[in-house]
């Protein structure tokens, strides 16, 4: 079987799953249904940046897709929080004072739900379909298959570039600035996608930190969550000066989930950066491979 049919196969089943998904999300952008197309979105925007390296599928066409990807993100980016936020903030109903916030969260909530909805329906089906075919024809032209030892230095290609971008991120890694926090978070998630689908194409490609990925993407996701809401409660106070003192026993509880989370998030970087680093020295091995 050849790269290009293995990968052939994974296209359609990605760009069909996105396709389900914004259809589902223009009908009722549920938080399970956004959920499902961010994760997509994502893993989609992982096999485009595999099928640079790995196919002949046309740059012009991979870019203008990955925006139209990226067009489903943006719109959902917002809601994401306040369902997030709206989840939290509801474990305290009934909690004296709560009242006043919970009700502006949902009232967040139901505005940007509907400007998702609007976004969603300004996506071009007709051209983002088109866009598809192009690449999806590219993945096929490459035909003459590679043999499996070119195939996976192909792919190692793939993963090494999104580890460069984690590399990176990690050197800019500062827990107090929650920016950084969530450029490594989107990074490591994309470059556990990107590993997903290379060690899908060719069992040669294996990355031995998928747990501590999981692990870390799971808590910059609760650290990110917790800025997102801590700077909305800040908002809320200043707006609403009367229930400044109802927020604060609240906010000192996600404050210190935060700093639970940081910790163990600290933990794990060593094992990322060890995996980080095993990794780079195959890439280099394997550009020397095709030197010679």
């Amino acid at each position: 079987m050849t790269t290009s049919l293995t990968l052939v196969r994974v296209f359609d089943r990605s760009w069909a799953g996105w396709q389900r998904g914004v259809n589902s999300c223009r009908k009722a952008p549920t938080r399970a249904a956004v959920h499902a197309l961010r994760v997509d979105a994502r893993r989609l925007q992982a096999l485009i940046a595999v099928l640079r390296h790995a196919t002949a599928a046309p740059p012009k066409a991979l870019r203008r897709l990955d925006k139209v990807v990226a067009q489903s993100l943006d719109a959902l980016g917002t809601l994401r929080d306040d369902q997030v936020q709206r989840r939290r903030v509801g474990r305290t109903e009934g909690t004296r004072g709560m009242e006043a916030l919970l009700q502006h969260v949902h009232s967040r909530e139901a505005r940007h739900r509907k400007r998702a909805r609007r976004a969603l329906a300004g996506i071009n089906d007709r051209r983002a379909e088109a866009m598809a075919g192009r690449v999806r024809k590219g993945v096929v032209r490459r035909q003459g298959a590679p043999t499996p030892g070119e195939r996976t230095l192909l792919l190692l290609t793939a993963v090494d570039a999104a580890a460069t971008d984690v590399r990176s991120r990690l050197a800019r890694f500062d827990t107090g600035a929650p920016r950084t926090l969530h450029k490594l978070r989107i990074a490591i998630k994309h470059f556990r996608y990107v590993v997903e689908i290379a060690s899908e194409v060719s069992p040669h490609v294996h990355v031995a930190s998928q747990p501590t990925l999981r692990s870390l993407q799971r808590r910059l996701g609760q650290v990110h969550d917790a800025d997102v809401l801590l700077a909305r409660l800040d908002r809320f106070a200043s707006r609403e000066r009367r229930h400044r003192d109802d927020v604060r026993e609240f906010r000192a509880t996600i404050e210190s989930a935060r700093a639970q989370s940081l910790r163990g998030l600290s933990r794990a970087l060593p094992t990322l950066r060890h995996a980080l680093t095993d990794l780079a020295a195959r890439a280099s091995s394997g550009a020397a491979a095709r030197a010679r």
